[in-house]
Formats: C-alpha cells, structure tokens, sequence
C-alpha cells in the first residue's frame, strides 16, 4: 500500500483542476487554468507559466530541460526552464491539438476534430523542433477523428503509433513521406481510443473509451496469412473493479502498470501488467484516499516516490 506523503494545490485556485504530470530535471503539471506550473518532489513551486487562451490539454517532456505544451490554439509551446524563454510552432491550419509525442528534436502532433467531417479533417504531423516553420510529415487520410494518442516505438525511432475515437490505431514508417507506404498496420479495436501505446518491442495496447484492454502483436502482414488476432484483456472495470481506467505506466526499470481509480471508493491503484496470469494482471498496490470523489487524471512513477494529479485540485506525493 501506497503511503501520503504531501500534498498541494500549487498556488492554484479552487475551481482549477490538473489534467498532466511530466519529469524531466524537474516536475510539471498543467492545469484548466491554462498555467503551466513547475515544482519539485516536495511540491514546492519553481515557476509558472500563463498559457493564456492556449485551452491546454497537452503535456510533454521535450528534453532534460524543456516541456512541451499544446491544446485547442493550435500551437506547441516549448518552455526552457533556464531562460524561462519560451518556443513555439503552429499546426498549419491552427487546428486544434488533441495529443503530442516527442523524440529528440521531433514533435509529433495529432489534431482535435471538433467539426467531425471525415477524412482530410484531422491529421498526423511531424515538426523537427530546429526548423519549425514547415512539418516534415503530414498524414491526412488514416483517421476521421479526433487523434487522442500519439507514441514513438521505444527502440525504433522511425516507428509512430496514433490512436483515435475512430476506432482505429495506426503504425507508421514516419521515413515515408507518402502516407499510403508510410502506413505500415493498422489496428481496430471497435472502440474509440483513450490510450494506447507499445508494451513491449512487439506488442501494442489499446485501451478503449468503454474501459476494454486489447493486447496487440506487431508483425509485418504477409500475403495470405491471417495476422495473429489480439490478446482480448475485456472491460478492465470488471476485471479490476474500478470506475474507469487512466493510462498504462512506466515503472522505473520499465515495467508496465496499470492505474485505475475508482471514486465511491475513493481510491487509486495500480496493477502489474502479466501475461503469465489469465487474468493478465498481477501484484496491485493501493493509493488509499486518492482524490477524494474526484477522478484522478495522472500518475507519474519516479524511483520511490509516486506522484498524481485530479479534478480535486491537488497534486499528491505518495511513498510508493
């Protein structure tokens, strides 16, 4: 069981609520007030940023010193924390932005699709963040919805994952700049897409917006070979007895958890990821209290300590 440690609501207001965590030399949270706030492990406040009409939704880690921000203006701010100077780029039609992914220099950015016309609505673009003025990548035609999920493959950097509500996530060779070749599988999970990402080298989860888990194998097609069907984990409020699911997380040696809450309970958790087990989840360790009635929207793990984030306005600080 997770132990409280501190807690605070980072000089916020009472209606303001926190929507991410990232860490990188530091700690990061963005909140509904469109501030973006930097702090350390004892929740002590570094710096704010006022991201004033941005509607943030978006936080990444950018580099060791840099976070990067986006939501419905269309641009992704990159805050460097020594200069607190501030860099941005624009989503060419001023879009707006749904979901980020970064890798080095490259930032990649799924658009929101708040009109829902189809395809050519919303895209896939890629920047290379020293020469942000044109994107190297543009994919129009793979999804006609919102983008909500956006991961580079953790050894292979040309390898881009984007999830979407159209219940569909795509794997693109981000080498192509012709979208029919760079498209290289394609997944479909019945379902709008909360989440998804690589659990291993060659595996892919999806997580659904009605809480089911699908485990994925990676493999190129090969003509007249029915590809391997998913690994069918079910609708995780079942299996885990919870109210809904937040996000798969890294621990820090790289093993997958899922953290889950549920709030007539009033508490976190979260649970090993093993396929050994019929069930596909293993050891669970509970965050009792969590946030109150109120939905947890983050957890970051970090060596001993964990930290998270909800709707009650509060970052917390647990013994984990």
């Amino acid at each position: 069981m997770a132990k409280p440690v501190t807690a605070s609501r980072l000089g916020c207001d009472e209606d303001t609520y926190f929507l991410s965590l990232a860490q990188n030399s530091t700690l990061a949270t963005i909140g509904s007030d469109d501030y973006l706030r930097l702090f350390d492990a004892s929740l002590r406040g570094i710096s704010t940023a006022n991201v004033h009409g941005s509607g943030l939704a978006c936080l990444k880690v950018f580099d060791e010193k840099r976070f990067a921000t986006a939501g419905r203006d269309g641009i992704v701010r990159l805050f460097d924390q020594r200069a607190k100077q501030t860099s941005q780029l624009n989503e060419p039609q001023g879009r707006p932005i749904s979901t980020l992914a970064c890798r080095e220099n490259i930032i990649a950015i799924g658009t929101d699709s708040p009109d829902k016309e189809g395809l050519g609505d919303v895209s896939v673009l890629l920047f290379d963040a020293r020469n942000p003025s044109l994107p190297l990548r543009q994919y129009n035609e793979s999804h006609s919805d919102s983008i909500t999920q956006l991961a580079f493959h953790p050894t292979q950097p040309n390898a881009l994952l984007s999830g979407s509500t159209d219940g569909l996530v795509s794997i693109f060779d981000v080498t192509q700049a012709d979208e029919d070749e760079a498209l290289q599988q394609v997944l479909n999970p019945r379902g709008a897409v909360h989440c998804a990402g690589f659990l291993t080298a060659d595996q892919a989860y999806v997580l659904t917006t009605d809480e089911k888990l699908l485990i994925y194998p990676l493999a190129e097609p090969v003509e007249g070979v029915e590809p391997a069907k998913p690994q069918d984990l079910g609708d995780c409020r079942e299996s885990l007895d919870c109210m809904y699911v937040i996000d798969l997380l890294r621990q820090p040696d790289g093993q997958p958890l899922i953290a889950y809450g549920h709030n007539e309970r009033q508490t976190l958790s979260v649970v090993q990821m093993n396929g050994s087990e019929p069930s596909g989840f293993g050891e669970r360790k509970a965050f009792p209290g969590a946030h109150g009635e109120e939905v947890v929207r983050d957890v970051l793990l970090a060596d001993s300590r964990a930290y998270s984030c909800g709707e009650d306005g509060q970052v917390k600080v647990w013994k984990w």
